[in-house]
């Protein structure tokens, strides 16, 4: 069975009352609403730098000049890049559209998230 966390004298109907420490802060309305503009942002920036290091990877992958290490690396960096653009397009071409920037904010959403509750598991130790 289920047990009854209540403590003694309370009432079905009451709403739970917050810690003093949970309250929320007079600039939560500020912070509700430019944190999905800057997660966007930041999703479009992030987006852009993907594609600057993913041809500067492909170009890289591709030049076959260099010392001999470069020699015996170069063939593994090409078939990955072949790999990349068979899944992503050709890196010149690579566009991410609206829905990967909306998914890359959410990711980033996530991953801040999961950031503040590790903190707050943290910070109750």
């Amino acid at each position: 069975g289920s047990r009854d966390l209540r403590a003694p004298g309370d009432s079905f109907l009451a709403p739970p009352t917050l810690p003093e420490t949970m309250s929320m802060s007079p600039m939560f309305p500020l912070y509700a609403l430019s944190l999905p503009t800057l997660l966007i942002a930041s999703a479009a920036i992030s987006l852009h730098q993907f594609k600057l290091c993913f041809v500067a990877f492909v170009k890289v992958a591709n030049t076959s000049r260099g010392n001999a290490v470069w020699q015996f690396v170069q063939p593994f960096l090409r078939d990955i890049a072949v790999v990349l653009e068979g899944t992503l397009g050709k890196a010149s071409g690579f566009s991410p559209n609206l829905t990967h920037v909306m998914l890359t904010s959410l990711v980033l959403a996530v991953v801040f998230s999961a950031e503040r509750v590790r903190g707050a598991i943290l910070q109750r130790k």
